[in-house]
């Protein structure tokens, strides 16, 4: 009776062992998630702040601006526009020929 009751006292030790550990491992990989959400919401927030700084850099006002400064571009006027159609493209004779010379080499 005795050996029995020492087996399960030390059943009931290593039970009471494993309960705690189990514990003990369950917090850690709360406090690991908790820090994790944590950085995940820093990471959203800084990837707002980015994409907002991205749109503003690529307003089109600046960089018109920074063409007309920097590169002294300038918006062309109405007469200096011209539209060409690809049928008009492809009349030309340098033209008619490079797409010709790129569809011979396409073709297998």
């Amino acid at each position: 009776m005795t050996r029995l009751n020492l087996i399960l006292f030390f059943a009931l030790i290593f039970s009471g062992l494993g309960l705690v550990n189990s514990h003990h491992q369950s917090r850690k990989l709360y406090i690991e998630l908790e820090q994790l959400g944590d950085a995940a919401k820093q990471y959203n927030q800084e990837y707002g702040q980015l994409q907002l700084e991205q749109s503003t850099w690529a307003m089109h006002s600046r960089v018109e601006l920074i063409a007309a400064q920097t590169l002294q571009m300038e918006v062309p006027t109405q007469q200096r526009i011209q539209v060409v159609s690809p049928e008009q493209l492809l009349s030309t004779p340098k033209v008619a020929a490079e797409v010709s010379k790129q569809t011979v080499e396409v073709k297998p």
